[in-house]
């Protein structure tokens, strides 16, 4: 899976649906949406929880596989 730099720069509005993300606290998961306004996309984690990520709080974005 390739790793897409993630800096001040990214452009979230194009990260796709099935996108891998890491967060600075450890977790990792898959985009399950990207609500299109450049700071908020929907996670579905390894638990299989979803929740709502904040652009802050990414620290890495994998591109799909």
């Amino acid at each position: 899976m390739a790793k897409l730099v993630l800096n001040t720069t990214t452009d979230l509005m194009k990260v796709p649906d099935g996108a891998g993300i890491k967060l600075h606290d450890g977790r990792s998961g898959k985009v399950e949406e990207n609500m299109g306004d450049g700071q908020w996309l929907s996670v579905e984690f390894e638990d299989g929880e979803v929740e709502l990520v904040h652009s802050q709080d990414i620290a890495e974005v994998y591109e799909p596989e």
